[in-house]
């Protein structure tokens, strides 16, 4: 018979293995579905993903295109912003296009060139194309 201190510790471990893993298998759920237009699943799945800047990004996507849901650039933009603060270089480029253009946020020339330059920083070349064309450089 095992002591009771090793099984505590047994269970804890396992428990911890499976809340990452159930993230992912919402990101991956999501894209299953979304791949499929099945956006109403995606749109669940993702959200479910519990802080993945990847399935924050993807609703970002998708409340901008209004797929599964009504358009809404503002929503949009605030998932952007979410997966943007954790290094996700799309949002940070798409979020940069809003505040160039004032879609769901104020337009923002200051802040669209943050966007850009940070989302470039990452190699990302619609940002750096952006930057180009802004810049002039």
């Amino acid at each position: 018979m095992m002591p009771r201190s090793v099984l505590t510790m047994l269970c804890c471990a396992c428990f911890l293995l499976t809340v990452p893993i159930s993230s992912q298998a919402s990101y991956f759920d999501g894209m299953e579905a979304y791949r499929t237009n099945d956006y109403k699943t995606a749109l669940r799945e993702f959200k479910a993903s519990d802080d993945d800047v990847k399935s924050e990004y993807m609703l970002g996507v998708m409340f901008e295109k209004g797929q599964g849901v009504k358009t809404d650039f503002a929503e949009s933009a605030a998932w952007y912003l979410k997966a943007a603060d954790k290094g996700n270089a799309a949002a940070q480029y798409r979020l940069g296009r809003f505040y160039e253009r004032g879609q769901g946020v104020e337009q923002n020339r200051e802040e669209a060139l943050k966007m850009y330059r940070k989302s470039a920083r990452q190699g990302y070349q619609d940002a750096k194309q952006a930057l180009k064309r802004i810049e002039g450089k």
